[in-house]
């Protein structure tokens, strides 16, 4: 059995290598010159390739609200493509690309794709998410929770992630899937077993849900206004469909978040 993996990001580079360790044959593909993966910069270079590979899975790590993927979703052929969205698109809040990303869905899914909306992915010390606010908790001894601190999330852990990719590569099919932790949790509570788990003696500050009093926090975080928003915003899914299709388990929250600050 043999992957396409097309993108060498924070995911693709990890599941290319944790396919790796299960016996499967990964071919890793990037648009950048690298000299691990394959140079994939358009259409032709991507024909080539797969003319050449018997790959028995192809996903597509790249954001769909890319200028530069079209070209990529137009070669689907089938339930074996395994295409990364983002649970973002079922957000209120406006996002740059939103549309964008919610027609691509549209596409992939109308040539037979398996599309997959993971919720925040976090672990291996290598995201923007759990990993950032643990680090902030260990550098600055506090913990900062966007308002109200009510707000549901139910966060994956990015080996769980790749546990779901697994499953497709043995069993493909077609569909939309939500990808998310077994649990939601208030965002007060995850950062409360973060500062836990980190031993660090640390405050727990919410911050305003006034954009113009979070400005000075926008600058610090380099995070958008509507990033922010979101942030306050309830993110929670049903991941019934994906456990059913793949008898996939994501593994609890409280065991994840422990492995997630051991990663740092």
């Amino acid at each position: 059995m043999s992957s396409l993996i097309i993108g060498s990001g924070y995911v693709g580079t990890l599941l290319g290598q944790q396919l790796q360790t299960r016996g499967v044959a990964v071919t890793q593909t990037s648009q950048r010159l690298h000299p691990m993966f394959q140079h994939v910069a358009n259409g032709a270079d991507l024909d080539r390739l797969l003319s050449t590979s018997s790959a028995t899975q192809v996903v597509v790590c790249g954001q769909l609200t890319s200028p530069d993927i079209d070209w990529v979703l137009e070669r689907i052929d089938g339930p074996r493509w395994l295409v990364f969205s983002s649970q973002q698109v079922t957000s209120a809040i406006a996002a740059p690309g939103i549309e964008t990303a919610r027609a691509r869905e549209t596409f992939a899914l109308g040539r037979g794709a398996c599309v997959v909306r993971p919720t925040m992915i976090y672990g291996h010390g290598g995201d923007k998410n759990i990993s950032f606010a643990a680090r902030l908790i260990r550098r600055w001894h506090m913990a900062l929770v966007p308002g109200p601190g009510t707000q549901l999330v139910q966060p994956i852990h990015v080996d769980d992630l790749i546990d779901l990719v697994a499953a497709h590569h043995a069993a493909p099919r077609s569909g939309l899937f939500a990808a998310a932790g077994p649990e939601a949790a208030p965002l007060r509570e995850v950062i409360e077993i973060l500062v836990e788990v980190t031993g660090v003696r640390a405050p727990l500050i919410t911050l305003p849900a006034s954009i113009p009093l979070l400005s000075p926090a926008l600058r610090l975080l380099g995070l958008r206004a509507d990033q922010l928003a979101r942030l306050a915003e309830s993110k929670t899914a049903d991941i019934g469909a994906a456990t059913s299709a793949f008898g996939w388990e994501p593994e609890a929250l409280g065991i994840r978040l422990e492995q997630a600050v051991r990663e740092l």
